[in-house]
């Protein structure tokens, strides 16, 4: 370039003549690998491809994320929700960076929950979106810049990813509201996990749990305290608590109980129990929500499931 030409664009760059958005460096390609459970790993993919696979209950056990950063001081880091682990940020290994390895490879534990950034001096000029394939929910929605993508709580294993970087501000590629699911109580993973294993020893479909259906049930535990009914406090139906939350279904059931200390308990309660049984291996049933309080008076331990089909 001619000398004249450089001092040209320095002097309008100066007085803002010229957006620093056209002197900008391009937007970074990402690429991301995964290692995928009797596959090993994958050959490397790009901006938005999925890596892992679909519909085949194949768990990712590790990933490897890397940035074509296209002149921008970028890098990028990343952590895994492991198996037996938890989040790397809790282990001496931290978070990972720059196409190293997350998670493990030949171990055979799971993944089942991703957080990524990105880092240096141009990390505020593009958001980092990604969207996870969980377990028992399929596609989940888009996390960006650090959330939790996946699950806690619950041993649902990833099995496929996408990774995209778009500029500062721009639309998301999907849906953001729901991009993790974590357990609102200490028990509800294993009532559900302990209800799954009666459904699949019957053939029957597993349900799935759902935060709102859950955030329901924690109200009928809390109300049961005082009133143990399936009528709640104010004489209503106990599921008025579901329209209450604005949640739509087709058919609905309950089971309540009182004094177990332990989710085995309980579920060994309600499978004793014909109408809370029915309930338990009703094939409509889809979605299931477990509710759970400790009083310091009465029986103690207080637990509530709510059951939908859409």
């Amino acid at each position: 370039m001619r000398k004249t030409t450089v001092l040209f664009i320095t002097l309008l760059l100066m007085f803002g003549f010229i957006p620093l958005s056209v002197m900008a460096a391009g937007v970074p390609g990402v690429s991301y690998q995964t290692h995928v459970q009797n596959q090993g790993w994958q050959g490397f993919v790009s901006n938005g491809v999925m890596s892992g696979t679909s519909g085949q209950a194949l768990r990712l056990e590790g990933i490897k994320i890397k940035l074509d950063a296209q002149g921008n001081d970028l890098g990028i880091s990343y952590q895994t929700h492991i198996q037996n682990i938890g989040w790397e940020e809790g282990t001496e290994r931290g978070w990972i960076s720059n196409g190293e390895i997350s998670g493990t490879s030949g171990q055979g534990l799971r993944l089942e929950g991703i957080q990524i950034k990105l880092t240096g001096s141009d990390a505020d000029q593009f958001d980092v979106y990604y969207q996870v394939h969980a377990q028992n929910h399929g596609w989940l929605d888009w996390a960006k810049n650090g959330e939790s993508a996946g699950s806690q709580g619950f041993s649902y294993r990833l099995e496929g990813i996408k990774i995209v970087v778009v500029p500062k501000g721009a639309a998301a590629p999907g849906n953001t509201n729901r991009p993790f699911i974590q357990a609102s109580n200490p028990f509800e993973e294993q009532v559900i996990a302990l209800v799954n294993q009666e459904r699949a020893a019957r053939n029957l479909g597993i349900v799935t749990s759902d935060p709102s259906l859950t955030l329901a049930a924690q109200i009928r535990a809390q109300e049961i305290i005082g009133t143990f009914s399936h009528t709640r406090p104010d004489q209503r139906s106990f599921s008025t608590v579901l329209s209450d939350a604005g949640i739509s279904y087709r058919y609905a059931g309950e089971n309540i109980a009182a004094g177990q200390a332990s989710a085995e308990a309980v579920v060994s309660g309600w499978m004793n129990s014909e109408g809370h049984r029915a309930n338990i291996l009703n094939p409509e049933f889809t979605k299931l929500g477990v509710g759970y309080t400790y009083a310091d008076s009465g029986y103690g331990h207080y637990w509530s499931q709510l059951f939908i089909s859409n």
